[in-house]
């Protein structure tokens, strides 16, 4: 608590994010930068890596769509949906996902809506606007 009214009241700029990230509308411009440059960074290292190992079209669609998403969140100081912030916490932290589960919107288009209401239900999805349905644990 003591270090955050330190960094709070001082008057030199800081890059370094406190992690976890619990909102992000209070970061400074500097901070949204870092955090920008740190997460698209990992996540085309990420996307690369998936690339030159022939990996499923989807998971680097997902990829994609995730740090569209979340880059233009912080961008425009857009809400963080709390699923957004876990995947954005443990990308940054460098912590590889053990358990992810996605359904991106053009792979549901033809599935009836008591589907999608239980996946969100009972299988502990959750809506991703402009990317899909996901689940992390």
């Amino acid at each position: 608590m003591i270090k955050f009214f330190k960094r709070l009241f001082s008057k030199e700029k800081t890059n370094q994010v406190t992690l976890p990230l619990k909102e992000t509308r209070s970061l400074s411009k500097v901070e949204i930068e870092y955090i920008i440059n740190e997460f698209t960074d990992k996540q085309n290292k990420l996307v690369d890596d998936m690339r030159n190992n022939s990996i499923n079209h989807a998971d680097i669609e997902f990829n994609e769509l995730i740090t569209n998403r979340i880059t233009n969140n912080l961008k425009y100081r857009i809400p963080f949906l709390a699923i957004e912030l876990v995947y954005l916490n443990n990308v940054l932290r460098g912590k590889k996902v053990k358990y992810i589960k996605y359904k991106l919107f053009h792979q549901v288009k033809d599935i009836e809506t008591t589907e999608i209401t239980d996946m969100v239900i009972n299988q502990g999805y959750s809506f991703v606007p402009s990317v899909g349905y996901l689940k992390i644990r």
